[in-house]
C-alpha cells in the first residue's frame, strides 16, 4: 500500500510451495506473473517497460531468479502468455540465497526439500538453474542487496559474492550490509524503515521514466 501511495503499480503474487510442486514450480509461476502483468498492461495502467522484483528470503530467491535467468527455456514454464517477456528492470533482494551449490546451501533440509529430496549428486543441472549467480551476466539489471551480517539461515557470504559478481560484470548494485542483524532483520521497525529508505532511493533511480530501461 505505501508504494501504490508513492505511485507505483504494486502486484503481490502467489506461486506453489515445495508441498505442491517441487522446483522449478515456483520459479516458473513467478515468471508467468510477470507475463501477466505485461498481458494486462493496458488494463492496470502498467509500464511494460519498467518492473522490478523485490522479495525476502525464499522471495529474494525468486526476485533474482526473474531478474538474472530472463529467457531460460526450463524456467518459462507453461503458465500462458508466451509472447510476452519474463524480464524486469530491477531486483530487490533482502536476505535471499543466491549459490545453491556449495556445502552450507545443499546440504540443507530446507534446499533438499525444495528438490523433493534429491541431493546435489543426483540432480546438480537442477541446483545449478536455481542457482541465481549462475545465471549472472553483464545485460542483467540493476540490484539492491539488504542482509545482516549474523544470518544464520541464509549466511552474509552469499550477499558478499552476489555483490563481488555483480561488481566484476559492471552491473549497478547498492549493497547494505547491515552489522548485527540476522535474517528476515525488517520485523525490526527500525531495520524496515531503514530497508525502505534504500528501496525507495533505487526505485527512483533505475526505474525513472528519464532513464532508458532494458527491454522487455
Amino acid at each position: 500500500m505505501r508504494y501504490a501511495k508513492r505511485g507505483y503499480v504494486v502486484a503481490t503474487i502467489s506461486y506453489r510451495l515445495v508441498k505442491e510442486a517441487i522446483f522449478p514450480a515456483c520459479v516458473q509461476d513467478a515468471k508467468c506473473a510477470v507475463r501477466w502483468m505485461r498481458a494486462n498492461a493496458d488494463r492496470y495502467h502498467i509500464d511494460p517497460k519498467r518492473i522490478a522484483a523485490i522479495g525476502g528470503s525464499a522471495g529474494g530467491h525468486l526476485a533474482m531468479m526473474l531478474g538474472y535467468s530472463a529467457g531460460v527455456p526450463e524456467l518459462e514454464g507453461k503458465g500462458g502468455h508466451a509472447k510476452f517477456s519474463s524480464a524486469v528492470q530491477a531486483v530487490v533482494n533482502l536476505y535471499g540465497p543466491v549459490d545453491l551449490t556449495g556445502p552450507e546451501a545443499r546440504d540443507h533440509p530446507t534446499v533438499l526439500a525444495f528438490f523433493g529430496g534429491k541431493t546435489y549428486e543426483e540432480v546438480r543441472r537442477h541446483y545449478e538453474l536455481a542457482s541465481p549467480i549462475k545465471h549472472l551476466d553483464k545485460k542483467d539489471p540493476p540490484t539492491l542487496i539488504l542482509h545482516g551480517t549474523i544470518d544464520e539461515l541464509v549466511p552474509i557470504a552469499q550477499a558478499d559474492t552476489l555483490a563481488k559478481k555483480l561488481k566484476e560484470l559492471g552491473i549497478p548494485f547498492v549493497y547494505d550490509r547491515l552489522e548485527g542483524y540476522p535474517h528476515t532483520m525488517d520485523l525490526s521497525l527500525e531495520v524496515n524503515i531503514r530497508c525502505q529508505w534504500f528501496i525507495n532511493r533505487f526505485l527512483e533511480e533505475h526505474l525513472s521514466a528519464s532513464k532508458p530501461r532494458r527491454g522487455p
